[in-house]
């Protein structure tokens, strides 16, 4: 049985030892106490089973094998999305995992990334990009953060000062047709279900509401009634809760915040929702829904499940729910300046909105030039006398 014990600005835990004695630690936070406390729990029942010492045993094997199987139960189940687990059980694959903890270098990183840029997916069977590859890398890096902070198995991550994962150019996927947007919806049921009383009809709802919007689908899952002023043409994006919210690379905690403006679709779309709302919502702790009830009312991974589906049989090439955004920046740079884009789709890099997310459109911008920019060379030679 575990205690936990505030002190300023840390968490002491105090964990009870068969026989009287205890186990104590001091963290900064309550997550990294709880886990720690969870592992000696887990030892003392392992010691229990086996009959062997295992708390505190120099001798006890620290791989990395075993580092992911830790956090894999501690940290990466408890979370809705299923990314960081399947990451966590193809490192056990890995030669990596046979390391020693202590013994891996940042040499050991920069091979493993080598080989992670050479390794061919199973599906699609294409070499893995190197966008994935820096999502693994983040989770890697977070389980060997959990050694330093939470195990206490290591002083320093080898993951810090490894080699950056060579960027690749941009998804270039021309926009939208109409055509293709009319099957994404025929395939979710929207039409067909206006009470949007499926996650297939709802997932098309929140499709089309980023269509109009440029907000992640996180964002979208997380809105909630009060978010939404409708008098004033304009949603609150919140960002409280893991999922919908962007971190900042350098670990700060800022204020990502923002006020999206609406069009009158959006306003249909969001009441349209909002009628047909599920009710008496309740959410585990891994959903990162804490604060019900929501307008989408589906977590993530029921989003995520739909979004597949409709995908799929919608026989569109290439589409991902992150296209919305790409579709809605370029929409509405049509209408508003590059500032009030940047701040209404939330993204603060103006050259992020540059090259990601706006699609340029040469034949369009031509269209809005006049016949001519310089003087005529009748005008520029004068008459002669």
């Amino acid at each position: 049985m575990a205690s936990y014990e505030p002190r300023g600005n840390s968490i002491r835990v105090v964990v009870r030892l068969p026989g009287g004695g205890k186990k104590t630690a001091t963290f900064d936070t309550q997550l990294e106490a709880e886990a720690w406390a969870k592992e000696v729990s887990r030892k003392l029942k392992e010691q229990a089973v086996t009959g062997l010492a295992l708390i505190g045993q120099k001798n006890e094997r620290k791989n990395n094998r075993r580092l992911f199987d830790i956090y894999l139960d501690a940290v990466a189940m408890q979370q809705d999305s299923k990314g960081p687990q399947s990451v966590l059980k193809a490192l056990c694959e890995d030669p990596i995992a046979d390391l020693m903890t202590a013994a891996t270098t940042t040499h050991n990183i920069n091979q493993w990334i080598a080989r992670s840029l050479t390794r061919i997916r199973k599906k699609g069977g294409k070499p893995a990009t190197s966008s994935t590859v820096n999502r693994e890398l983040i989770v890697l890096s977070s389980a060997f953060t959990y050694a330093v902070k939470a195990l206490r198995w290591i002083a320093v991550n080898p993951c810090h000062g490894a080699n950056a994962v060579p960027t690749s150019r941009p998804r270039a996927r021309p926009l939208l047709t109409p055509e293709e947007i009319k099957a994404v919806i025929t395939t979710s049921g929207y039409e067909r279900r206006p009470e949007l009383d499926t996650h297939r009809a709802r997932t098309g709802a929140a499709f089309l509401l980023a269509l109009e919007t440029g907000m992640r689908a996180g964002e979208i899952l997380r809105l909630r009634p009060k978010d939404y002023f409708r008098s004033a043409s304009y949603l609150h994006v919140a960002a409280l809760e893991r999922g919908g919210r962007k971190g900042s690379k350098g670990g700060k905690i800022v204020d990502a915040s923002r006020e999206v403006p609406l069009t009158g679709r959006a306003m249909e779309l969001l009441d349209q929702l909002i009628a047909t709302m599920p009710k008496n919502q309740k959410f585990e702790a891994k959903h990162a829904l804490s604060m019900p009830p929501y307008i989408m009312g589906i977590t993530d991974s029921q989003r995520n499940v739909a979004w597949r589906e409709i995908s799929e049989l919608s026989g569109v090439e290439d589409l991902h729910f992150h296209d919305a955004k790409h579709e809605a920046a370029t929409r509405l740079s049509r209408y508003i300046d590059v500032i009030a884009l940047s701040h209404a789709i939330g993204t603060k890099s103006i050259k992020l909105l540059r090259d990601t997310y706006y699609n340029n459109d040469p034949t369009r911008i031509a269209s809005l030039l006049p016949a001519q920019l310089s003087a005529s060379t009748k005008e520029l030679i004068p008459e002669k006398l």
